[in-house]
């Protein structure tokens, strides 16, 4: 019997943990949207200009480090570009 307590309390608790992953993860998305408005465009030339210089003179890591911090980009769209800029 206290396996199946022990069984049911493990189930409800990832159940638990599952909606709130769930509910930050629809925080995260609408905060990137956000964050997507607010970030001015630039020109897309001038980014990829300065990106490759980034990219030639720091290296993959510190290039993308700079599009998170500078550019508000989240990990991935950053390593994305570097991607593909570097093919």
């Amino acid at each position: 019997m206290d396996i199946h307590l022990g069984l049911l309390a493990s189930l409800i608790l990832n159940v638990a943990f599952l909606i709130i992953i769930f509910g930050q993860s629809k925080k995260i998305n609408v905060l990137r949207e956000e964050n997507r408005q607010l970030t001015p465009i630039e020109n897309n030339e001038e980014l990829v200009v300065l990106v490759s210089e980034k990219l030639r003179t720091l290296g993959d890591i510190k290039t993308i480090k700079y599009l998170r911090k500078e550019k508000g980009m989240s990990m991935i769209d950053a390593k994305q570009f570097v991607e593909a800029l570097k093919k």
